[in-house]
This record gives structure tokens, sequence and C-alpha cells, in this order.
């Protein structure tokens, strides 16, 4: 985003009626929205995940209120919307939709002793609807970093990612993701983000696939059922767990054995309990191995280990719905298409690709006609390049001279 796009924004800033702004420094932050890549449920084993930011973000400005005001008045332009949180507030119940995510951060800082300072907040974002879950998830972080900002609070792209994901927990009733949160913070432009939960240690992967880019296609589908299959594979993980304890295993959780030494508990387990480890053990192994190759100079080996990736879901989990499996059958007949699997366990119809870039306009038009045709629903196609990253910055007087 230029300076010139930052400073039409913090223009309109001033021009929301609802706000009452005075002539003050504005701080600001762009986040961007953020993809799994690899790894993506690894974070309910606490085992290691690949992670790229988008090219596109979400802006947050905002300024300070009188010293003991202790509201944040909040205006989306995406929604057209504002909403009042009252910050000694948290207590009560809140059904103000997106801003629940923005007033969840605050909480949860409210909560470790961390004043936030009632402020104005205004926020933009070119965030596909597509991404719905990034969109929000780059809201928590900016409301972080903001807060931070306004305080000259100095947190680690570790502790900010805990407090949104404990801020979710706490004050709305979500399971604990942290992993989600870290490529928005820690990414950089070029690069892959590689998170090892249990370690706690990101590290930037130089990645670049000559002529590629990643797509996010989706079909919006949301089914219930796919969140109780979800639910009951990590319960039979759970109980594979302790099996294999009761057996004399030494672990807490998957990322703590390896497929070889898996092997020896297996017929302890039933064909289930076996498929649903494997699954994440393997692609723990696959995270480490995609990180090598990278690391290597061969960022194209991610391509295969994607295939695979989709390949072991399938079969291991069982979880990919029908529209899904349609999806992929035609990515797979597709010239220009190197790579697809399905997208967060299967829970929002969607599927990631890599994409021969000169090849993927050819095709685009031709897979939403034949998946409509199909399926009766409408598809969504993004294409993203590694090109963002997380970035504080301050609004010059000069946006204040008309």
């Amino acid at each position: 985003m230029t300076e010139e796009e930052l400073l039409k924004k913090a223009k309109d800033f001033f021009a929301a009626s609802r706000f009452e702004v005075k002539k003050e420094k504005i701080t600001g932050v762009i986040v961007p929205g953020s993809v799994g890549i690899l790894g993506e449920a690894n974070e309910l084993n606490r085992g290691k995940v690949l992670s790229g930011n988008l090219d596109k973000s979400a802006v947050l400005m905002a300024q300070k209120r009188r010293e003991n005001d202790r509201s944040v008045n909040l205006y989306s332009k995406k929604f057209d919307e504002g909403i009042r949180v009252l910050l000694n507030d948290a207590q009560s119940k809140h059904d103000n939709g997106w801003a629940n995510y923005i007033s969840s951060t605050f909480f949860m800082l409210e909560s470790m002793s961390k004043k936030v300072p009632g402020m104005n907040l205004y926020i933009d974002n070119d965030i596909p609807d597509s991404f719905q879950s990034n969109h929000m998830e780059a809201l928590e972080t900016g409301a972080a970093v903001i807060a931070g900002k306004l305080s000259d609070w100095q947190m680690s792209a570790l502790e900010i990612a805990e407090i949104c994901a404990q801020g979710e927990v706490k004050y709305m009733g979500r399971e604990k993701n942290t992993v989600k949160f870290i490529p928005s913070i820690g990414g950089r432009p070029g690069h892959l983000t590689y998170f090892d939960i249990k370690a706690g240690s990101v590290q930037a992967l130089p990645f670049g696939i000559k002529g590629h880019l990643f797509m996010v296609l989706s079909s919006g589908v949301k089914k219930k059922t796919i969140e109780a299959k979800r639910a009951q594979i990590m319960a039979d993980v759970a109980e594979s767990i302790d099996i294999m304890r009761r057996n004399g295993a030494q672990l807490d959780t998957l990322d703590e054995i390896t497929l070889e030494k898996f092997d020896d508990y297996r017929s302890k387990l039933s064909i289930t309990q076996r498929k649903r480890c494997a699954y994440f053990i393997s692609e723990n192994e696959r995270v480490d191995e995609a990180k090598k190759a990278i690391m290597s100079g061969k960022s194209e080996a991610l391509i295969d280990i994607m295939n695979e990736s989709n390949k072991n879901m399938k079969a291991r989990l069982e979880i990919v719905e029908e529209e899904s499996e349609i999806l992929l059958d035609m990515l797979g007949d597709t010239d220009g298409v190197k790579a697809a699997r399905v997208m967060n366990l299967g829970t929002d119809g969607s599927i990631l690709a890599i994409v021969d870039a000169e090849k993927r306009k050819a095709f685009e038009s031709r897979l939403k006609k034949s998946f409509l045709g199909r399926t009766g629903l409408p598809l969504t196609i993004e294409t993203f390049a590694l090109t963002n990253e997380m970035r504080a910055f301050d609004v010059p007087e000069s946006v204040f001279i008309k």
C-alpha cells in the first residue's frame, strides 16, 4: 500500500462523522491477511506449520480519546458501521459481529493488567470476502498492535498471537488457535513463515517458484457435519495418545513421535485411530521436509509435498465433502494447476493451489462455469503473491492541512 493510499485513508478517518477527532497524532498499522500452506491442523497437536501472507491487508488507524475516557469508538469502512465498546464492560454479553474480534483482544489485554487507552479506531481493508476468517484475524492482530503503540508496550510476535488467541477463547468461546496469527505478525515479503508451536520459534523462509502464484478457490460451503467430523477426529487422536501412553509411549502430543516409532503402537489402535494419527504425524514431517527443501533453494519441492498432503488428508481423515472432491477433480484435469489441497480441514469449502501465472487467466472462467454447472454453486477465485508484511506507521501532520 503506497503512502498516498495511506494518507487518503487517514483523511477518510477524519471524514467519518461518528468521530470527534482532535488535531493530534494518528497511529496506524497495516496487517496482511494470511493463509496456511501446510500443517494448518497441527495447532491441535503442537506441531509445525507453514504459512504465507496475502498481498491484501487490513488497515487500522487510531487516535487517543481523553485521558480517563474508557470507550473505544470503532468505525469499519468495509461494513459502513460504527460501534462503541466500553473497556470496563468485558463481562457483559456482546453481539457486535466483526467488532467482537477487536473487543476480545482489548478485553484480554485489560485482564492482563494492560490498560488499553480509550480511542477512536478506524478500520478499512481489501482482504476478499472469501478470506473472511483472515480478515477477522487481521483485525485482532491490528488491535493488539495499535494498543501497544498507543501505550508504548513492547510485545513480541508470539506474545501478540497468544493475546489474540486467548481473547477468542475467553470472550468468544472459540477453540484456541495461536498459529493463525503468526504469519501476519512475523511474515516477510518473498517468504513463507515456519512456526514450531512446541518450541515457540518462528522462522522466515525465502520462497519463490518462478512464474507461479498461489490461488485460493472457494465454494463457500460450510456444513455443520464437517465440524462434527473434526471433533470426532480429535477425539480419536486423544484416545489414541492415551492408549499409546498406557503401552509405554512417552508423549503428550503427536508431534513427539515419528512414523517409524508409531509402528510400535499401531497394533494397539483401531484402523480409524491408526489413520488419524498417521495423518497428523506425517503432516508434521511434511512441514519439516518442505522447510528443508526451501532452505536449500528448492521451493518447487512444495508442489509434490502439497499434493501428498492432500492425498493423505483424503485417505486418512476422510473429511473431504462432495463439492471439494468435484473441485479437486476439476483442478487435477486443468493445465496450469501444479498442486492443490483442501484447506482448513474442509470446514469452509476452500482449496489452495499453486498455478502457472501465465495460464491461470485461461482457465479461471472455464473453472467457474464448469463448477457452477456441476454443483449449482458459484466459485470464488483469488490469487496472491508473497509480497506483504505488517507495518506500523504514524500519520504526518500534513494530513490535517486542508
